[in-house]
């Protein structure tokens, strides 16, 4: 990662407009897990106008153990990429701008990526800087800001 770089921290009051909609939220008072569980933080700060919600059951919390326990994860996430062909010579720029676009799903997804309406992965970072490095440029890649966020996952049982 870039030395010196400005992270914005997460804030510490938890801010649920962040949590995904389909993300299923627990409210068990009474979970061993809880202290833990990124779920159990998003239940714990829905916001009272919240009518209807994705809900873990309370009997999922059983000796300990919970199947849709979601650990606390905070990644730093970087955003936008607007300088990274600055140091490309020109015969690589086309090659390389098409490899990373469909690394991250195709044109539209690519120019959310470029231009920081959406957030790169600590995994998508290391790829692009993979990628560039393998081509033989040895500048440090460089992303127009950085900042930390949850990492809520998907439950395939769900």
């Amino acid at each position: 990662m870039e030395t010196n770089i400005k992270i914005n921290r997460l804030k510490t009051e938890f801010d649920f407009s962040l949590v995904p909609t389909w993300y299923a939220i627990c409210t068990n008072d009474h979970c061993p897990l809880k202290q833990d569980c990124l779920r159990y933080l998003a239940g714990s700060n829905a916001p009272e106008s919240l009518e209807t919600a994705l809900c873990v059951m309370p009997h999922m919390a059983k000796d300990g153990h919970c199947r849709l326990f979601d650990k606390k994860n905070v990644v730093v996430m970087a955003a936008g990429f607007t300088t990274l062909y600055d140091q490309v010579l020109k015969a690589d720029y086309t090659n390389m701008r098409k490899t990373i676009t469909k690394y991250l799903h195709g044109v539209k997804m690519y120019y959310e990526y470029k231009d920081g309406r959406r957030a790169l992965n600590p995994e998508q970072q290391k790829w692009i800087r993979n990628y560039v490095s393998s081509l033989g440029y040895d500048f440090e890649v460089k992303f127009d800001r950085f900042f930390e966020a949850y990492v809520f996952h998907h439950q395939a049982a769900l």
